[in-house]
């Protein structure tokens, strides 16, 4: 059965409560399921919520922590650089503080992006994001649905996706970022024309406002009883090399790599086979995920056979290599 140990849910930026996740994934076959929500840890409601489900998918907690740099790239932000941690304390007070403060932060970072966007005409209010959130985190995919809430925005995202257009045939490089944008769905176009550190426009993204380092990051999620994976090392290859990556795992920096998680994008695709070529070097934990967002996005992966066999077990290989506290799981016996 399919297990995928990335997943979010509307704590952050996810479509989904934490039971429609678990939902979501009894549906399309996936028997095992981390809740890894941007900088949040559940709610006690939500905790409790869990504790009382008596479905048949298995659940364990988990946080994926925005992470500065590491020390020798300078140790500042970046809006790609992800480390989850599964089978962390949701109640460990450090953990908790961090959580605390990147939400703050990311308030603040979403008001200053309304703002940029307001100045290209946009229709779109602190409000629309907090509405789209209906938590107390705002990413930007809230951004985004509040954006495409005002239907005359379309008209302003068809004018600087035509500006593009016209740039990129001048611009190589331009004109291939241009090409991956058409792949991608609509939905998709404000993050590659304007709501990205590389996208077409660059004075609208704001980064974040708040982080730790990278091993400040790992040190968090193994403080809190967690094990530390580098998440999409994909949106970080202009930054982390391959080789930079195999140094740190040597060095005990990290405890593994998620291989594979969207099938649906050629970046994460084209990654795989030599991450997990890492992986087998190393020896280090090779972990796979939807990073999830949607019940769309659950549907690509279980499409995905060869995802499902490499996934299946996965769990249980982490449980026997590292032994972690199970309390925050349904599964406390071991029994995966």
């Amino acid at each position: 059965m399919y297990e995928s140990l990335h997943n979010h849910t509307n704590a952050s930026d996810g479509a989904q409560t934490y039971l429609e996740v678990l939902e979501s994934a009894r549906g399309v076959g996936i028997g095992v399921v981390a809740f890894t929500d941007h900088d949040v840890l559940p709610s006690e409601a939500d905790l409790t919520k869990l504790s009382l489900y008596d479905g048949p998918i298995k659940w364990l907690i988990g946080c994926e922590i925005s992470s500065g740099l590491p020390i020798e790239l300078g140790g500042g932000p970046t809006s790609s650089l992800h480390i989850l941690g599964l089978f962390t304390d949701p109640d460990n007070e450090a953990l908790r503080e961090h959580c605390r403060l990147a939400i703050a932060a990311r308030n603040e970072r979403m008001e200053k992006i309304v703002g940029n966007l307001k100045g290209l005409g946009f229709t779109i209010s602190i409000k629309d994001c907090l509405d789209a959130s209906g938590g107390e985190s705002v990413g930007r995919p809230h951004i985004v649905q509040a954006l495409f809430s005002h239907p005359e925005n379309d008209a302003i995202i068809d004018a600087i996706k035509d500006n593009m257009e016209k740039a990129a045939k001048g611009d190589l490089n331009l004109a291939m970022k241009y090409m991956r944008l058409l792949e991608r769905d609509r939905s998709d176009y404000p993050y590659r024309l304007f709501l990205s550190d590389d996208s077409f426009i660059n004075n609208v993204y704001v980064d974040y406002l708040y982080s730790v380092d990278f091993d400040t990051a790992v040190k968090l999620i193994r403080g809190a009883g967690g094990i530390a994976i580098l998440a999409h090392w994909y949106t970080v290859s202009r930054s982390i090399s391959l080789d930079m990556l195999e140094g740190m795992l040597k060095d005990g920096r990290l405890d593994g790599i998620e291989i594979m998680g969207k099938p649906d994008n050629g970046d994460a695709v084209s990654a795989a086979p030599q991450l997990t070529a890492i992986a087998e070097r190393t020896g280090c934990a090779a972990v796979y995920g939807i990073d999830g967002h949607t019940s769309r996005h659950f549907q690509a992966y279980s499409s995905d056979r060869t995802i499902g066999e490499a996934s299946a077990g996965h769990t249980k290989r982490l449980i026997e290599r590292f032994k972690p506290d199970l309390d925050w799981t349904n599964f406390p016996d071991g029994v995966v």
